[in-house]
């Protein structure tokens, strides 16, 4: 393949990466978005960590929707302060214990012991004097030495994530946290704020001056490093005959703990061009589609960044540009292949480890390599085979002039957008699975409103979001305060109101609508009526719920102003998107008495997909319908005005109307809708259309509908000739 048509295909190639989100706007969103985690919050229930670091390819930015990148984030702990040799060892709040660096020649690589205690005996593990102590965390012995465990406490942490929708399990020093149709790793780490010797390989070796920045090694050395759990360490699987070799016994593996340079890392990453971003995304698609199946995927991703890190470190800087991109990832595929070729793969930032011991076989290296030399001698002709994000099929479209029927470049960085705004900003719902009783109910959403005050008192950076996030909270703490007064004939006290109030200022529609219909519940209809006309959903604005199969449609739907602030792109996504409006069973009493019938529906279809049910679960105790509809509906209710009402049925017949004919087709609680106009028409006393609706309602959505219960109360109404009958 000449030169000429090697710039071409890197072109091309840096358009399909572009198309599907590979964009500085995108990756610097991601890195927003995501970097919001990192503030120290004070978990109560969990005392032994006080903080949350993200880290991984979510808050690097380099990932992609196709490749569904599980969410990496370490706890830190507050109880073990970890500090070198010859340091103060004086201990300091909030650390209640202090363990030292302790490195020797029984020290697995990348591995080291924390002792906690004095330092002058030497370690003998030869000995059977030792005592675990499972419950302390610790090891120690008659000459008094302490060593810190590390399975204990990553025990612990796995019993503190199990959640009763999701799993929780581990995979080496992560637990994996499944769930919501998404995977979060945690990490259990201890940090110490100096970097030991072997960590500070990046800052001494020599390297030839353009990269990594200075800036960025000047950063690095404040960074600090982690200690966690190494896994399974010192055993190796032979494939061919079957044979497992175990090296240390468990209790000697507990006692190690790895270094870990994560943030070192993730500096070094924000410090890549987009040029150079687009490579190693491409060579980690690379890796999940050609080389990690032919390993079981013990080649990771990690094997690829360093190989990226190295290479960029080699390469002068004028190489990376977007026509000669894949040149660069050759260039990063060869440099893999020289680490297998060595059968040794440094790690980047910490001397004196093979990042290929007790992963690859000698066999399987020899296969790797050469693979990965039909690669290179191919010039890379495997990215048109690549399936992930489409990309081989956009190339092919690019080379050839062909139309495409995918999603375009704006629908991508829509989805991209929503995606972001589907798993931050779709409320503070009750965890209905997870309250055993009205105190432990109070004493979620205190701890919600209470965590994130405490962020928004130290965090600046984020204050627009944890204004949201709280005023959100207040919205639902709220409307169950005020569900338990009106059940209990209590009058609606100035500061449940005033919270009611309060949530208005995120200026999120269901807030408004929540605390119009406790105002409706409560016959306050004036005020009601006074809030519903600051309600304004404009037809730019897009309805969206996350209990229903729709979001891959979201990005079709609804176009969000370019933007290089990452704020500003969120303010317009909140500004665009109107959630659905949810009421739990602890809010019943805040809602009109005909949709509470919505929290009783039919068990969940049998076909549907294992998310869907996961999904149902949360959706079968809740009352939801989308705000435009619900906006009618209360005023229907609150006017008593016969114009506002007939025109309020009349947008109700509307918005059904484009729904059935297609002219907004995008998915919604179709079912709920027919059901409240089912409830007019019983109000209006026309019986005869009520049941029709109600039925109509039943044909569209036959499973987990109310309408059932409204079509048997209506029939028993007949029946039995109930006097005095009031829908």
């Amino acid at each position: 393949m000449g030169k000429k048509r090697i710039q071409l295909i890197s072109l091309k190639v840096s358009e399909v990466m572009e198309e599907i989100g590979v964009t500085e706007e995108m990756v610097n969103l991601r890195r927003y978005i995501f970097g919001k985690s990192q503030i120290p919050l004070p978990f109560e229930k969990m005392s032994l960590y006080n903080g949350l670091i993200p880290v991984g390819s979510q808050i690097e930015g380099s990932t992609t929707l196709g490749m569904d990148s599980d969410t990496d984030t370490i706890f830190v702990s507050s109880y073990v302060k970890v500090c070198l040799q010859g340091q103060s060892t004086e201990i300091t709040e909030p650390a209640k214990i202090v363990g030292v660096i302790v490195k020797d020649e029984m020290c697995c690589s990348q591995c080291c012991f924390l002792q906690i205690g004095p330092l002058e005996a030497k370690l003998n593990f030869a000995s059977n004097e030792h005592i675990f102590d499972m419950t302390r965390n610790c090891l120690w012995d008659k000459q008094g030495r302490i060593l810190l465990l590390n399975k204990p406490i990553l025990d612990e942490l796995t019993i503190s994530l199990k959640q009763p929708i999701g799993t929780a399990e581990r995979h080496g020093p992560a637990i994996s946290l499944s769930g919501n149709g998404h995977t979060v790793d945690f990490t259990f780490a201890l940090h110490c704020q100096t970097l030991p010797d072997d960590c500070q390989v990046l800052l001494t070796r020599p390297k030839p001056g353009h990269w990594p920045k200075k800036q960025t090694i000047t950063d690095a050395k404040q960074c600090g490093m982690f200690f966690v759990n190494p896994g399974d360490i010192g055993s190796t699987y032979n494939r061919r005959n079957s044979s497992l070799m175990i090296k240390f016994s468990s209790e000697y593996s507990q006692l190690q703990w790895r270094m870990s340079t994560n943030t070192i890392e993730r500096l070094l990453m924000f410090d890549l061009s987009m040029v150079q971003m687009r490579a190693y995304i491409l060579i980690k698609m690379i890796r999940k589609e050609f080389l990690g199946p032919q390993v079981d995927n013990r080649l990771s991703t990690f094997h690829m960044k360093t190989s990226l890190l190295f290479t960029i470190e080699q390469f002068p800087e004028n190489i990376w540009r977007d026509d000669n991109l894949v040149q660069c990832v050759l260039y990063c595929l060869n440099t893999l292949r020289r680490f297998i070729k060595r059968r040794f793969c440094p790690h980047y930032t910490i001397a004196s480890v093979n990042l290929f011991e007790n992963k690859l076989e000698v066999f399987e290296m020899g296969r790797l390599k050469t693979q990965i030399f039909t690669m290179i001698h191919s010039k890379l002709s495997c990215i048109k085979s690549i399936q992930m994000d489409n990309v081989g099929q956009r190339l092919e479209e690019k080379l050839y002039g062909l139309n495409s029927q995918l999603p375009t470049k704006e629908e991508i960085r829509s989805l991209i957008i929503c995606n972001f705004f589907f798993d931050n900003y779709c409320g503070s719902d009750i965890d209905t699975e997870l309250k055993k009783c009205v105190c432990e109910v109070d004493i979620i959403l205190s701890t919600k409103i209470k965590m994130t005050s405490c962020a928004l008192a130290n965090d600046h950076k984020y204050r627009y979001e944890w204004e949201y996030y709280l005023n959100d909270n207040f919205n639902q703490k709220a409307s169950v305060d005020a569900s338990r007064s009106i059940e209990n004939n209590i009058v609606i006290s100035d500061a449940i109101d005033k919270m009611f109030r309060d949530s208005l200022r995120s200026g999120k529609i269901s807030c408004y609508l929540k605390y119009a219909s406790m105002l409706v519940c409560t016959q306050q209809y004036e005020k009601a009526e006074s809030i519903l006309n600051d309600v304004h959903i404009t037809p730019d604005m897009v309805e969206f719920s996350w209990f229903l199969d729709n979001f891959l449609k979201l990005g079709e739907h609804v176009k969000f102003a370019k933007s290089n602030s990452p704020l500003d792109i969120m303010k317009d996504c909140l500004g665009k998107i109107v959630t659905q409006v949810s009421f739990w069973r602890e809010e019943s009493h805040c809602l009109p008495k005909h949709l509470v019938y919505e929290m009783y529906r039919r068990t969940t279809d049998a076909n549907k997909s294992e998310y869907s049910k996961l999904i149902n679960e949360r959706w079968k105790g809740a009352a939801v319908i989308h705000a435009r509809p619900f906006m009618f509906y209360l005023k229907y209710l609150s006017s008593r005005d016969t114009n506002i009402k007939q025109e309020s049925v009349l947008n109700i017949v509307q918005y059904l109307e484009d729904k059935f004919i297609g002219r907004d087709n995008f998915d919604s609680h179709i079912e709920t809708t027919l059901n409240i106009l089912g409830h007019i028409c019983e109000l209006e006393n026309n019986i005869s259309a009520a049941w029709t609706t109600y039925a109509i309602s039943l044909l569209y959505v036959p499973m987990n509908n109310a309408a059932l219960w409204h079509l048997f109360r209506l029939l028993g109404q007949q029946v039995y000739s109930i006097q005095g009958y009031t829908p």
